[in-house]
């Protein structure tokens, strides 16, 4: 169950990579420079937004984050017919909260390492003031991150935040 949810967050907040800039239907469309905010489902519900200063060579970039909910998810299984019983037919959307995920577009954003202040909003019912060293990633348009040694044409640096249910912040991915 944790595994669909894990994906179906994955494929929202780093489907950034093939999201194309300035509308358009995506075939050559350029990944978006910056970073993906990843919220884990036990305190999701208590992060509506978090605040990100990122700071590199280029100077700093400043942002309020807004963090959207993504209800859990289930594999549905497969009724009669020539699929076994215990094979998943697809995602079933189970009630209550499941993992939280934001993205931050920082325009700035090089290869080079940055340092990320996540902070919270005062009255906010989870309170943060973390900061973290970031190594970006060139995302390659359709593909993966790729290792800072492979180039591609139209390619962007991105980095993925993950903030655990104890609040603490990391890069992942």
């Amino acid at each position: 169950m944790r595994t669909l949810a894990a994906v179906a967050v994955s494929l929202v907040v780093g489907g950034c990579a093939g999201q194309p800039v300035g509308g358009g239907d995506g075939v050559g469309s350029a990944p978006l420079r910056g970073f993906g905010v990843q919220v884990d489902q036990a305190v999701s519900d208590r992060l509506p937004m978090v605040h990100l200063r990122t700071c590199g060579a280029w100077g700093c970039h400043e942002q309020d984050v807004p963090l959207s909910i993504s209800g859990p998810t289930s594999a549905a299984p497969c009724g009669t017919g020539s699929r076994s019983a215990d094979s998943a037919c697809g995602p079933v959307h189970l009630p209550g909260p499941g993992p939280g995920y934001g993205y931050a577009p920082v325009p700035g954003l090089t290869q080079d390492a940055v340092t990320v202040t996540v902070t919270t909003p005062r009255g906010a019912p989870l309170r943060l003031d973390t900061r973290v060293r970031v190594q970006p990633r060139l995302v390659c348009p359709g593909a993966a991150p790729s290792p800072r040694s492979s180039p591609c044409a139209g390619g962007a640096p991105q980095a993925q935040l993950r903030i655990a249910a104890d609040g603490t912040v990391h890069q992942s991915g």
